[in-house]
């Protein structure tokens, strides 16, 4: 059973839903817009991603972690869990094209945490159905930001012309993820992945990015830092053992990182979010 709301400021559509995912619920889109996918809260035990048939299984969201999904791209995935809620934001190619430096392309992104993003979502969310002109003022100025936001971060790297050099296929994408996934407290070489992947080392630099639109480093601390939250949120486990168990050296060491690339020490994060939840 779902229970959705629905905003509109300008060229941004925000959809809010309340789904009970007790029972495998399952998802298929293809969008002449831009769609973001935004994890607002709720469990989720499972969860698998496929975006033009490639499969990605990156472990349950914590909240505040968003989906890019490009216009014209077939994206599915299926869950298992509680009550959860979730945005998808949608905004039109040709209105971004009018933006400074945009082209209206945006690149695809998988689990990725996105703190402005999910905070602006909550922000709108609050906005629907109200239609006084101070929230209205608000929601176009909301939208506006988001859409810049979105250029700004997300913006489709140009691409040389010619040959496209290396590719990953399916299965060796899926054999990457799985092996990064099952060994997030291991050691994880690049060597490792090239053999996985059947490569030499500059090859699969080359193919990684072309397939992930990210570097292996950049990959799997991504990776860490997600399953990381996931602890944080689910769990009352300490932060140096989370630390441990997720491959960081130690409690300063995973700090640093998180504060880096979330924003927040992991102890704030688990604050705010127990306050959210």
């Amino acid at each position: 059973m779902a229970e959705m709301t629905e905003g509109r400021w300008g060229a941004v559509e925000l959809a809010v839903t309340r789904e009970d995912i007790r029972a495998a619920a399952s998802w298929r889109m293809r969008e002449a817009r831009h769609a973001v996918i935004v994890h607002l809260g709720g469990p989720m035990r499972q969860l698998e991603t496929e975006l033009d048939g490639v499969a990605a299984r990156p472990g349950p969201p914590a909240a505040g972690d968003i989906w890019v999904v490009p216009a014209g791209r077939s994206y599915a995935s299926q869950a298992r869990g509680g009550t959860i809620r979730y945005g998808v934001l949608y905004f039109d190619p040709e209105s971004l094209s009018a933006l400074p430096g945009s082209d209206g392309r945006i690149a695809p992104r998988f689990a990725h945490r996105d703190e402005f993003l999910y905070r602006a979502v909550e922000r709108l969310a609050e906005l629907i159905g109200r239609n006084d002109d101070v929230s209205e003022l608000l929601g176009a100025s909301l939208g506006q930001a988001l859409s810049l936001h979105l250029v700004q971060r997300y913006r489709a790297e140009e691409t040389a012309p010619g040959p496209r050099g290396p590719l990953l296929s399916g299965p060796a994408r899926e054999r990457l993820q799985e092996h990064v996934h099952a060994r997030l407290g291991d050691r994880i070489t690049l060597d490792d992945l090239a053999d996985i992947a059947g490569m030499s080392t500059h090859n699969l630099l080359v193919a990684f990015r072309q397939a992930f639109g990210t570097t292996p480093a950049q990959y799997v601390i991504a990776q860490r830092l997600r399953r990381v939250r996931w602890l944080l949120a689910n769990s009352a486990q300490d932060i140096t053992a989370i630390a441990l168990e997720t491959g960081f050296a130690s409690h300063s060491h995973l700090t640093t990182a998180f504060r880096r690339h979330i924003g927040l020490t992991p102890r704030d994060f688990r604050r705010r979010w127990r306050e959210d939840a």
